[in-house]
């Protein structure tokens, strides 16, 4: 089952464990980013982050589209996170979800603070647009107790 599907650059975290993990009742968390795939070192250390009730996977957005599949027909709560707005519309090109939460996206040159600490540049404006006119309910959520903050429609 997958509970949330959330975009926060910094992956694992304190919000990430202590509070989502907690609040969902996560059994595992799947990190959904080609260069963490690729990086054994930052899978080592994010998984000393881990609580030993909580499998951590890491996939490139290719597999974690497969594996996420699989998710749908188990029991296992399942937290997705993705590094990018790229990673997210790369994933629903292959895995078609229907929820996306935007939590955590820093300032970078090129980029402008949407809410709290959501920033982001005007093509990832236009892509978080691309997905909610696709049908994904795309909301600004930093923590649970936070009111969704929904991606409204400009037609």
């Amino acid at each position: 089952m997958i509970s949330l599907i959330r975009i926060d650059d910094r992956l694992i975290h304190g919000q990430v464990m202590a509070v989502w993990a907690r609040v969902l009742n996560i059994d595992q968390i799947l990190v959904a980013d080609d260069a963490t795939a690729a990086d054994p070192f930052t899978q080592q250390i994010m998984q000393l982050a881990m609580p030993a009730s909580i499998q951590l996977r890491v996939a490139t957005v290719e597999v974690a589209a497969s594996l996420l599949a699989q998710a749908e027909t188990d029991t296992t709560h399942t937290l997705v996170l993705l590094k990018s707005v790229d990673a997210a519309a790369r994933l629903y090109k292959s895995y078609r979800y229907g929820e996306l939460n935007v939590g955590g996206i820093g300032m970078a040159p090129g980029r402008k603070l949407i809410w709290r600490s959501i920033a982001a540049s005007g093509g990832e404006l236009k892509s978080l647009q691309q997905l909610r006119d696709l049908g994904v309910d795309v909301y600004w959520q930093m923590i649970p107790t936070d009111e969704k903050r929904r991606m409204i429609s400009d037609k």
